[in-house]
């Protein structure tokens, strides 16, 4: 699917390891799963809609991160004055299990000052079908807000398991 996703040889896979594993919520950790030992994880960030304006003008200077196992994984281009911004970026993403979901959240870029925070949203990898595309859209929420619409996220998800792959690859997401 991505030409970069080569394990052999120099990539841009970071290798997600989590030796601990995190109940709260509505976590599968209880849900045995077959677990061939490691999973590449295609991903696009397609677009966003109707996301909330976080500027004076009306508008948003979105950009996206996604977190696995509470480190950032990777972290989109920002994108200037648009609530409807298309970003058509791939990451490639190697995880050790899948009891750790895909977390999404978005930012308003602001020059000089802390970025506003526009919503997130989590992807559950236990729920994919394995080695099948799949259109994700997932809706922002904000925790402290959980009545506000805060607009969508388009991403493309590939699941693929890795048997016997080798898990000393370390470097960084690709976006193209």
């Amino acid at each position: 699917m991505l030409d970069s996703c080569k394990l052999k040889s120099a990539c841009n896979l970071p290798v997600i390891y989590n030796k601990k594993i995190h109940t709260a919520g509505t976590s599968n950790a209880d849900v045995p799963l077959a677990d061939p030992g490691m999973y590449q994880l295609d991903i696009t960030l397609k677009r966003g809609q109707s996301l909330a304006a976080r500027d004076r003008g009306g508008t948003s200077d979105p950009y996206v991160k996604f977190k696995i196992g509470g480190k950032e994984v990777f972290r989109s281009k920002i994108i200037h004055k648009n609530l409807n911004p298309v970003w058509e970026e791939k990451a490639c993403l190697l995880v050790d299990h899948l009891r750790e979901p895909l977390y999404i959240k978005v930012f308003d870029y602001d020059f000089g000052l802390q970025d506003d925070f526009m919503g997130s949203a989590f992807l559950d990898l236990t729920q994919l079908e394995l080695n099948r595309p799949t259109d994700v859209t997932l809706t922002l929420k904000d925790p402290h807000y959980p009545d506000h619409d805060l607009g969508t996220i388009l991403l493309s998800v590939i699941l693929t398991p890795k048997e016997g792959e080798h898990r000393d690859v370390v470097s960084s997401p690709t976006t193209q």
